[in-house]
Order: C-alpha cells, then sequence, then structure tokens
C-alpha cells in the first residue's frame, strides 16, 4: 500500500535542499515551475514488502539520500536518489534526482532520471530543456536537439520568445562545438523566424566563428530589424578586420533608429574601440542629453575630453560625477590628471591625496610623490614614500615604491643614496628584473661599469633575451670601454630582437662609429633619428657627420635639436668638444 511521508513526531522526510538549488542554477528553466519542488513537498512512496533489505527500501534510501546531501556526500545522495526515482512513478522525485545527479555532475545518472522524469510527465517543458542541456554537455548534438525541437513544437503559438528563451539555456553552457550544431539545425528547420537565425548567430559568435556568426546575423535582419542583431554584427566585422565596414553598419542602425539608446551605446562604444576618440565622445554627448545624471556616462564623457585634450569639458563632467557621490575615487584620480596636465601641480596633488580608495589610490599616490619632487620638496616625497612602504603593500606595489625613490633620487642626483634604495629593495626582493635594471643604470651614472656589467649579466641570466639589458650593457661598453667587440654582439642580440627600436639603432649606430663603420653608422642614426627627435641620437649623429668631415650637416642636426630643447645637456656637451 502507498505509504505518505509527512511531518511525524519522531522523524521528518522532507525533500529539501537549498544548496542544490544554487548549484543547479546553471540547468534553470526557460519558465518557472508551478511550484519549487526543492523546497519542502509530500510525495508518495511504494514502500516493498517485508522482505526486501532496507538498504533497498525507497524510504530508507530517501533519507540516505537527503543525509548524504546535507552531508556533501554528492556521489552517495546521487546513488540513492536515482534508485527510488527510478523505482517510483512520481515526477517530483524523478525531478529532484535529476537537479541533485546534475549539481554532482553524474551526467549519465541524471540522464537517466530525466528521461524517466520526461515519461512521467511528458508535458512539463523544463523537464526537456534539462535533457537537452545534459546532451549539449555529453556533445551529443542529436538528442539534445531532439529535445529542444520538442519544447519549440509544443508551443502555441510559436513566437520569436520561444528562441530568445532557448538562447538564454544555450549561452550557459560550455561546449561550443556542440552548441553551434544544434543551434544551426534548429536555425535552418525553422528559417522563417528572425530569431532562430539570431541563436545561431549569437552562438556561433561565442564559438569564435565570426563568419558563421554574420552570415546567419544577416540571415535575421533580412527578416526583422532586431536592434541587438546590429551590436553584435559590428563586433563579427571587427573580428574580420574589417574596421571601416563595421562602424559604417552600426552608424546606419543608429540613423534609422534614433531614439534607441541601447543602439546609440553600442555604436559609441564601438568608436571607442576603433579609437574614433572624437566621434565616440560626441555620441556619448548625445547620450548625455537624453540621460544628464547617468553616472556611467559622465564618467565615459570625462575620460573621452581628457583623451581629447578638452580639459574645461573633461573637468565639467568629472566634477558633476564627484557631486554625485558615486565614483569619488576615480574622478577624483582623474580630476588630479586634468590638473597635472594644465600645470596645476598642488592642486593636483591635493586632489590625489583624496583619492582614498577603489583601483587608482595606489596610483594616486605615486603620481602625488612625483609631483612634490617635482616643486623641489625632495625629503617630503621621499617621507611620503617612506610610509607607504612601511604600511602593508604587494610586492608589485613595493617595487614600484622602491623603483618611484630611486627615480627621484637620481634625478636629484643623490645616485648614491639611489643605489643604497635598491640594495634595500632588492634584499626585500631579491633578483627582481626592473630593480636590478634600475640599479645598474643608477651605477652607469656615477661611473661604476663593474656594477651596471653585474647587474645586466643578472638580468641575462634570467632572461636571456632581455633586449633592454642587452642594450644597455652593450651601449655602455662601447661607449665608455674598449670592449667593442664585445658591445657589439650584445648589441646585435638585442637588434635581433627588437629591429624597430629608434634606442636599440642608436646604439647599434653609435658601436659601428665606434668600429669605424661610419656610413652604416650614419645610415643606422638617421633612421633612428627620422623615427624620434631625441637629444642623445641628434648628438651622436652629429658627431659622427662632424669626424667624417661634414660639419655644415652636423650643425644643422645640433642646432635643430636645440630649438626643440635649447638646455639639452647631450647636444651642449657634444658641441663643446668640438669647440662649437
Amino acid at each position: 500500500m502507498p505509504f505518505k511521508i509527512y511531518q511525524h513526531k519522531k522523524f521528518v522526510v522532507t525533500l529539501m535542499a537549498s544548496a542544490v538549488i544554487s548549484g543547479c542554477a546553471s540547468l534553470s528553466p526557460l519558465t518557472q515551475p508551478e511550484t519549487d519542488t526543492l523546497q519542502h513537498q509530500s510525495v508518495t512512496i511504494h514502500t516493498l514488502d517485508k522482505a526486501t533489505p532496507i538498504e533497498n527500501d525507497p524510504v530508507y534510501q530517501l533519507l540516505i539520500a537527503e543525509l548524504a546531501v546535507n552531508n556533501g556526500q554528492t556521489d552517495l545522495a546521487v546513488d540513492n536518489y536515482l534508485a527510488v526515482a527510478l523505482s517510483q512513478n512520481d515526477p517530483k522525485i524523478a525531478e529532484r534526482a535529476v537537479r541533485i545527479a546534475v549539481y554532482g555532475q553524474d551526467l549519465e545518472a541524471a540522464q537517466q532520471a530525466a528521461e524517466h522524469w520526461i515519461a512521467l510527465e511528458p508535458g512539463r517543458a523544463e523537464a526537456r530543456q534539462i535533457i537537452a542541456a545534459i546532451y549539449i554537455r555529453q556533445g551529443n548534438a542529436e538528442l539534445a536537439y531532439k529535445y529542444l525541437q520538442q519544447v519549440i513544437e509544443s508551443q502555441d503559438p510559436l513566437t520569436d520568445q520561444t528562441f530568445v528563451s532557448i538562447l538564454g539555456l544555450m549561452a550557459r553552457e560550455k561546449n561550443t562545438e556542440t552548441l553551434v550544431k544544434v543551434s544551426k539545425k534548429i536555425a535552418d528547420n525553422y528559417s522563417d523566424f528572425a530569431y532562430a537565425h539570431y541563436l545561431h548567430g549569437h552562438l556561433s559568435s561565442q564559438a569564435n566563428l565570426p563568419e558563421e556568426s554574420l552570415k546567419y546575423l544577416d540571415n535575421a535582419l533580412a527578416i526583422k530589424d532586431i536592434p541587438d542583431v546590429h551590436a553584435l554584427r559590428a563586433k563579427m566585422l571587427i573580428k574580420l578586420g574589417k574596421r571601416e565596414e563595421a562602424v559604417v553598419s552600426l552608424q546606419r542602425a543608429v540613423l534609422t533608429k534614433p531614439k534607441n539608446k541601447q543602439l546609440r551605446l553600442a555604436y559609441a562604444r564601438l568608436l571607442v574601440d576603433v579609437k574614433k576618440y572624437e566621434r565616440a565622445r560626441i555620441e556619448f554627448e548625445k547620450l548625455h542629453l537624453l540621460a544628464p545624471n547617468d553616472t556611467d556616462l559622465l564618467y565615459t564623457l570625462g575620460l573621452l575630453s581628457l583623451e581629447a585634450q578638452r580639459f574645461d569639458a573633461a573637468e565639467k563632467y568629472l566634477g558633476k560625477l564627484l557631486k554625485s557621490g558615486k565614483r569619488e575615487g576615480e574622478a577624483l584620480y582623474y580630476l588630479g590628471r586634468i590638473s597635472q596636465s594644465e600645470g596645476h601641480i598642488e592642486k593636483a596633488v591635493e586632489r590625489y591625496k583624496k583619492v582614498k580608495n577603489g583601483e587608482y589610490r595606489f596610483d594616486a599616490q605615486m603620481r602625488s610623490a612625483k609631483l612634490i619632487a617635482l616643486q623641489g620638496k625632495i625629503d617630503e616625497a621621499l617621507e611620503f614614500l617612506n610610509k607607504m612602504t612601511e604600511s602593508s603593500q604587494s610586492k608589485t606595489a613595493l617595487i614600484r615604491i622602491y623603483l618611484t625613490r630611486g627615480e627621484i633620487l637620481k634625478h636629484d642626483e643623490r645616485f648614491v643614496e639611489a643605489i643604497k634604495n635598491y640594495d634595500q629593495a632588492l634584499e626585500v626582493i631579491p633578483g627582481n628584473i626592473d630593480l636590478l635594471y634600475a640599479r645598474g643604470l643608477t651605477g652607469e651614472s656615477i661611473d661604476d661599469i663593474e656594477l651596471l656589467e653585474t647587474d645586466m649579466l643578472t638580468i641575462l641570466k634570467t632572461e636571456p633575451d632581455n633586449a633592454h639589458a642587452l642594450n644597455a650593457l652593450g651601449f655602455t661598453l662601447a661607449d665608455r670601454t674598449d670592449r667593442i667587440q664585445e658591445a657589439y654582439e650584445y648589441l646585435k642580440r638585442a637588434m635581433q630582437i627588437k629591429p624597430e627600436d629608434p634606442a636599440f639603432i642608436d646604439s647599434f649606430g653609435w658601436v659601428n662609429y665606434r668600429m669605424g663603420n661610419y656610413d652604416e653608422a650614419i645610415r643606422l642614426l638617421k633612421k633612428a633619428l627620422s623615427q624620434v627627435e631625441d637629444g642623445e641620437i641628434a648628438a651622436h649623429l652629429g658627431e659622427v657627420l662632424w669626424v667624417t668631415g661634414k660639419q655644415q650637416e652636423a650643425l644643422g642636426i645640433w642646432n635643430r635639436a636645440l630649438k626643440k630643447s635649447p638646455k639639452d645637456s647631450n647636444i651642449l656637451k657634444t658641441m663643446k668638444r668640438f669647440n662649437q
């Protein structure tokens, strides 16, 4: 006879496990069931006769299963729930078995329970949705499609919303190869529905199949103008390298639907992605007029205005953002950047110091230290950095603090103190490449070539292809010693790694000059100077031209460089050596 399970004075059997609810979220239904079957519920259990061993009794198995769920023993829970589900004709138990099996990632058990659930409750779309998801995870596209097709055919009338709901189910799954096979069959078999094509276009984009995605997105638009399709279509064009076509395509969509905020927002973001910042700013301005208090728009407009060096506009937007009380740290940080760009150092420091939290706090502090030093308050800047060092800092943050402290000391020509700073840093963070590189360059500043060579060789032991270490060591040996051939080998390796870097080209030109290869030196140095107007490169090129009898050309190079930087020490020292 049937035995009903209810609350009893001595014990309770309840089908309840809140942990399982969250665990099964990835297989949540497209439509909500009439009752939440994972909460308290009563079910009918058909017990076995008295001769049946207790371990095979469904009541006992349910108790064991629920205890196992509560204790995190999912394998035991799955085994017992599946056994009960298959021995009973109650769809609620079958559903519960499915959800626990999915939570325990036992797809085979989930499949068996789901098939039983469908047989018991053929009208429940949710059962078919879940088993379709299970088959997708197993890589079985044919069976996954079969059950989703049953869900689609059960809809009367069949509308676009059905495909939107299926997209919501499928987009959560990770087996992209199977997903696109299933979605393609849906799109091809329900080709009159725009959202069926959108379904496959969307999932193809997630599977990194831009050409396939674009084809089906175009199919969707040929049937119905879906705003979301335009934005996704533009992304696919970008992936295919068709940047201008993407911009024109989305711009045309915006012109067709000028009041669609989401479409205009997608267009504005696309313009940012393709680095058309001024056009993006104009689009964000239009969005701002529609939503003047939208803090995300204020923030974006502030950054775009800053990028365009429209400092008044940036100040206006970020100031309004600051008054809103939202994203305060970000607003203060970028307001500090504006003050710094305009040369208002004290105001910039004041704003940076007010950044008390958020991702920009540390950078704001570092900028404060550098600006304080720039005002000539070296000791104050160093004390500021000392206090930062004493507080809890990550290894990455400590490295940056030590590097900034060394930079300030070096700029103040306190080279010995700078080296001691790096020594201390390397005791805390041994072998750090950035600290070794900075210490080596500082050693070169006081003619401690041995220190530079030691640190650069230490770097090269760890990173044999560190082009910057190769360049620094090679140039110093070429410029300050007679070890020219050795220098050439280091610089040749650096050039092989970064053949178009003007600093490396300059060094290689200089070592060729020191070897007497004047024509090659001039060719290299002219190439470097054509890429970047730098005083040191100009000094080198002028010197080679001078010693090869081209004094007028050398003077022209030096004078042009001095017009840009009248106090450039590299040019002035070189000209002085040649009595100019």
